[in-house]
């Protein structure tokens, strides 16, 4: 019987993590049929809710006077000639809460980093392809992206996010794949990105990978565009089969600002479930690229003049 693979996270023992020079490229300018998204919003009034605890401490004593040769038993508040026979102490707890507003822009929101001009250009291409691979080692060795440069694929759309979990039980073998509107095989598929990441503010940027099963590839730079195979690729993270260990990586790149950035990112699935995550974060610290439905104004297929970030080649047709 066959152990059906874990979805859940399993952290490995370290991330893979290197440093490269990414450029923008020069190449013949061509369009797929492009789609809008929304654009994303940041809230920088955002407010913070604080606790405070005070604790209030009272006493009352029970006080024995004479007065007037009689005796009477009274509680005063007061500390007069008397005598005390007994003392009670009573603590009360009082809880207050305060909202208030920070006086500085969250770093999440750069108050001054401006998109690239948009044309109906946002999100990634994507392509949906059948793969027989099947997964039966620690590093999915059976697995080549390279080897669909020339393969037709079954469907071409655009996504505005990357990432997502396939086959979550034994009865979901077909089901959509981002927003798409027919279903697709949940096992033995690959699914080929490709977009531009623009650097609207230059450092150092971040692609992780903290999950993929059973294989994730990662090109940036011009051998995104092209000239891009398994040996070359930036980072791997593969599903480890014998120990059930899901594959993990990251990559770190420096750019200029004002770049585009050629990004291809390729995954592979095999048997059973599977899914992956992908996420790419900008210097300041602002997510620009996740596996979350929400769209980004610095992950574009094109430029809009054609020339400056042109249209990568068409699925099936790639170099």
């Amino acid at each position: 019987m066959a152990v059906r693979k874990t979805l859940a996270y399993v952290l490995a023992a370290a991330a893979m993590v290197n440093t490269a020079y990414a450029h923008a490229i020069a190449a013949p300018a061509g369009q797929l049929n492009a789609r809008t998204h929304p654009s994303p919003t940041c809230d920088p009034g955002q407010t913070v809710t604080q606790t405070a605890t005070t604790t209030v401490t009272s006493w009352k004593a029970l006080l024995t006077i004479t007065i007037g040769g009689g005796t009477h038993t009274e509680t005063v508040t007061s500390t007069d000639i008397c005598t005390v026979t007994a003392t009670e102490t009573i603590t009360e707890s009082t809880t207050t809460t305060i909202t208030v507003s920070p006086t500085a822009t969250p770093p999440s929101c750069p108050t001054q980093c401006p998109p690239p001009p948009s044309c109906n250009n946002l999100g990634f291409d994507w392509a949906y392809y059948n793969n027989s691979a099947r997964n039966t080692d620690t590093t999915y060795s059976s697995f080549h992206p390279d080897s669909f440069k020339k393969t037709a694929p079954l469907y071409v759309g655009t996504t505005s996010y990357v990432g997502g979990l396939y086959g979550q039980g034994s009865a979901e073998t077909t089901g959509p794949i981002y927003d798409s509107s027919r279903s697709f095989a949940l096992d033995f598929f690959a699914l080929n990105h490709h977009a531009y990441i623009y650097a609207c503010e230059g450092g150092t940027y971040t692609v992780d990978i903290p999950y993929a099963n059973d294989g994730a590839y990662l090109w940036t730079g011009a051998k995104a565009y092209s000239g891009w195979t398994d040996a070359n690729a930036d980072a791997k993270a593969l599903y480890n089969q014998p120990d059930h260990v899901a594959g993990r990586a990251s990559f770190r790149f420096d750019v200029a600002a004002g770049t585009y950035v050629p990004v291809r990112f390729f995954y592979g699935q095999a048997q059973y479930g599977g899914g992956f995550q992908f996420i790419v974060t900008a210097p300041s610290g602002q997510v620009i690229v996740s596996d979350q439905e929400t769209s980004s104004p610095y992950a574009v297929r094109h430029s809009c003049d054609g020339t400056t970030a042109p249209a990568f080649p068409a699925f099936g047709k790639e170099i």
